[in-house]
C-alpha cells in the first residue's frame, strides 16, 4: 500500500484490518513485539501425497498469494515432512499399499513487514542518517546508484519473526534493509531508542481517568508536571493514613476488633504479646502510594443522578473519555497515529467527530473500523476497503473521479455505500421503494428463512429520489466494484426497446449477476400470485392516506392494474404491505419471496449460473 495521505482501513471480517495496524506498529513501536505469538506465522494444512515426492497439495485454508500483500513479504515457505509415504510390500514387490492421504501443519520460515517512511522533516532525517535512500516517483525506495541527487529521501525500517524449532523460540528484529542482508542473517538492528524517537504514536483506549502508574492520565499528568503530581500523591498518602489511623481509634471500630480478638484467646495466641484493638490498623493492600492509586476510580457528577462511578454512567462516556486522554498523548507534531478498531464503542456523532479531529490533528492518521461513521471523516480516496474472495486477501481504493457523470454516482458513497462498509455484497435496485418492499419482506420471513444481512447482502438504492434510477445502476455498480464489493442488481422488466437492450447490456457489465423481475416492475412483484380478496382488502386501507380507494372492492385484473398505479404514484408501497402483512394468515408475496432467494443463490462466490436471471411470473390462486 503506497497511500498519498491519511487512511482509513474498512472491510469484510477476517480480511486483514487488524493485521495491518498490528503488522505497521510492529514496526514502528517498539512495545509492540510483545505481542509476537506463534500463529502470526501463517500456516496451512498440506496433504501427504503417498504416490510421488511431488510438492504437497493444500487440504483447505488460504492462499498464500495475496495474503496481506499489502504490507507484507512473506518468503516462501520451506516444506517440512512431507516426503512421499508410499512403499513396497514385504516381499518385495511393487504393490500399492498406500495409506488414505493425511495432512501435515506447513508453516513459513518468517514472517516479514517493510515499511517505507516518506516526507521526513529535518530532526528525522537526522535521526536516520546513514539509512536514507532516494524516493522514487512510485514511492518506493530507488536502489539505482545513479538516481538524482535532488530526489526526496526516505527511510525503509522493516520487521521479521521467525521460529527456531530447536529452541523453540520466536525470534523477531527489527532493521534497516538498507543495510542489511536477511539471506545471510546480518542485520542493522533499529534500536529502540530510535523508534520511540520517530512520530509515531499508536492509540490504546483502555480504562479512562486512572492515577496508577502506566495509565493514560497518570503519563499526561508524568508529561505535565511529574514533580507536583508526586506531591499530590504523597499528600493523599498521608491524608489517608491520618484518616484510617482516626477510624481505627474509633471507639466502635476498636470494640468489634477487641471482640473478635477476645474469642478463645485469640489475641494472646497470634503474637508475642497480647494483641488489642491498638495493635490492629487499615491500610491498602501493601500500604504503598501505588496500591492506594490502584484503587481509585473515576466518578463524574452529570446530571440530577449526582456523583456516580464512571461505569454507572455507560460506555459510551468511558470510550469517549478514553479517546480523549489517548489523543492528548498522541499530540505529536506531523505524527503518525495508529488505531485499531476506531470508535466501536463511542456513538455515532462522536466517532465521526472524533476520527476528524485525529485527522485534522495528525500528519497521517491509520484507523480500521467497522463504523461507517468513521469514514464520513476521511475523503472517499482515502478509504481503504479489504475484501475477501475466494480465500485471498485484496485491498480496493477509489481513484480521483474526473469524469462529470461519475461524480453523480460518487454521491452514492455518502447516502448508501458507506452503510454497506463491512458487508461483502450489495444488491443494488433502481429506487428507495424497492429496497423498502425487499427488506419488508425479507424482515417478515419465518425463522427458518434466513434474512440477507446472513449472506452477507446490503440492498442499496441506485437512485435516492421517489423514481427509478436505471441509468444509474452501471455508475453505482462501477463504484462499489472498485471497491471490492460482490455487485448483484434488482432491476424492472420493461419492454423491448434499443434503449432498454443498451441499458440492460450496461448493468451486466458492470454486476455479477443481474435479476430482473417480472413485467410490470416492484408493484405488479407484490400483487403478483395473492388471492384478489387479499389485495382489495389491503386496498380499502389506503383511504386513511386520504385517497379513494384504488380497488372500490372490484376483484378484478383491472382493479389490480390500477392498485399497481396508485401505489407507484404515491409512494405506498411500505404501506400497502402493512396492510397486506395484516391479515390473518398474510401470505408473502411469492414473487418477492423469489426474488429474496436469487439474490442470495448469486451472492455466493462460487456461484457459476448465469448473469442475467429472470423471475418467472406467479400466477394468481385458482378461484380468486
Amino acid at each position: 500500500m503506497r497511500p498519498g495521505s491519511h487512511v482509513l482501513v474498512a472491510g469484510v471480517p477476517r480480511s486483514g484490518r487488524t493485521d495491518l495496524i498490528t503488522a505497521l506498529a510492529r514496526v514502528l513501536d517498539p512495545d509492540a513485539a510483545r505481542g509476537a505469538a506463534l500463529s502470526d506465522l501463517h500456516q496451512r494444512p498440506v496433504l501427504l501425497d503417498g504416490a510421488d515426492d511431488a510438492a504437497p497439495a493444500v487440504a483447505g485454508g488460504d492462499a498464500v498469494e495475496g495474503e496481506a500483500e499489502a504490507v507484507a513479504e512473506v518468503p516462501a515457505a520451506d516444506a517440512a515432512g512431507t516426503e512421499g509415504a508410499a512403499g513396497q510390500d514385504a516381499s518385495g514387490d511393487n504393490v500399492d499399499t498406500r495409506e488414505p492421504a493425511s495432512a501435515v501443519l506447513q508453516r513459513v520460515e518468517a514472517a516479514q513487514v517493510e515499511v517505507t517512511l516518506t516526507d521526513l522533516d529535518p530532526d528525522v532525517q537526522q535521526l536516520l542518517d546513514g539509512v536514507l535512500e532516494p524516493l522514487e516517483d512510485s514511492g518506493c525506495a530507488s536502489e539505482d546508484p545513479d538516481a538524482s541527487a535532488d530526489a526526496s529521501l526516505c527511510a525503509r525500517l522493516a520487521y521479521r519473526l521467525s521460529y527456531d524449532e530447536e529452541a523453540e523460540t520466536l525470534e523477531s528484529v527489527v532493521y534497516f534493509p538498507a543495510r542489511s542482508n536477511p539471506a545471510l542473517g546480518q542485520y542493522s538492528r533499529v534500536p529502540a531508542a530510535t523508534r520511540r524517537m520517530l512520530p509515531v504514536v499508536t492509540l490504546d483506549a483502555g480504562q479512562p481517568l486512572q492515577l496508577r502508574a502506566g495509565a493514560g492520565l497518570r503519563r499526561i499528568l508524568d508529561e505535565r508536571d511529574a514533580k507536583a503530581g508526586a506531591a499530590a500523591f504523597d499528600a493523599l498518602a498521608q491524608a489517608v493514613a491520618e484518616a484510617v489511623a482516626a477510624l481505627s481509634a474509633s471507639p466502635a471500630v476498636a470494640e468489634a476488633v477487641n471482640a473478635v480478638l477476645a474469642v478463645g484467646g485469640t489475641g494472646e495466641r497470634i503474637g508475642d504479646t497480647p494483641v488489642t484493638a491498638e495493635q490492629v490498623g487499615f491500610r491498602t493492600e501493601d500500604g504503598s502510594v501505588a496500591a492506594l492509586l490502584r484503587t481509585l476510580r473515576a466518578a463524574l457528577h452529570l446530571d440530577a443522578g449526582g456523583m456516580l462511578g464512571l461505569a454507572q454512567h455507560g460506555s459510551t462516556v468511558s470510550a469517549v473519555l478514553s479517546m480523549a486522554e489517548a489523543m492528548l498523548l498522541a499530540t505529536v507534531p506531523g505524527a503518525v497515529v495508529l488505531a485499531d478498531d476506531f470508535g466501536d464503542q463511542l456513538d455515532a456523532p462522536a466517532t465521526e467527530h472524533l476520527a476528524a479531529l485525529l485527522r485534522a490533528r495528525s500528519g497521517q492518521v491509520w484507523l480500521s473500523t467497522r463504523r461507517p461513521e468513521a469514514a464520513r471523516a476521511f475523503e472517499p480516496t482515502e478509504v481503504i476497503r479489504l475484501v475477501r474472495h475466494g480465500g485471498v486477501r485484496s485491498h480496493h481504493q477509489l481513484t480521483r473521479i474526473m469524469d462529470r457523470k461519475a461524480l453523480v454516482a460518487m454521491r452514492q458513497w455518502h447516502t448508501q455505500l458507506l452503510a454497506a462498509l463491512t458487508a461483502p455484497t450489495v444488491a443494488i435496485t433502481e429506487g428507495p421503494h424497492d429496497v423498502a418492499v425487499l427488506s419488508m419482506v425479507d424482515r417478515r420471513r419465518p425463522p427458518s428463512s434466513l434474512p440477507l444481512s446472513a449472506h452477507g447482502i446490503r440492498l442499496v438504492a441506485s437512485g435516492t429520489g421517489g423514481e427509478g434510477g436505471i441509468s444509474q445502476i452501471p455508475r453505482v455498480a462501477s463504484l462499489a466494484r472498485q471497491l471490492g464489493f460482490r455487485v448483484l442488481a434488482v432491476i424492472d422488466r420493461d419492454k423491448a426497446s434499443a434503449q432498454t437492450t443498451d441499458e440492460l447490456t450496461k448493468i451486466q457489465a458492470a454486476c455479477d449477476a443481474v435479476i430482473r423481475l417480472p413485467p410490470g416492475a416492484i408493484e405488479r412483484a407484490i400483487a403478483d400470485g395473492l388471492p384478489l380478496e387479499a389485495l382489495a382488502d389491503a386496498s380499502a386501507t389506503l383511504t386513511e392516506y386520504g385517497i379513494p380507494d384504488p380497488m372500490v372492492g372490484q376483484l378484478t385484473e383491472a382493479a389490480v392494474t390500477n392498485l399497481c398505479k396508485v401505489i407507484h404514484r404515491q409512494g405506498l408501497h411500505e404501506q400497502f404491505l402493512e396492510a397486506l402483512y395484516a391479515q390473518p394468515n398474510a401470505p408473502h408475496p411469492p414473487v418477492i419471496s423469489t426474488t429474496l432467494a436469487l439474490l442470495e443463490l448469486a451472492a455466493d462466490p462460487s456461484y457459476s449460473g448465469p448473469q442475467l436471471i429472470d423471475v418467472t411470473a406467479v400466477s394468481r390462486p385458482a378461484g380468486a
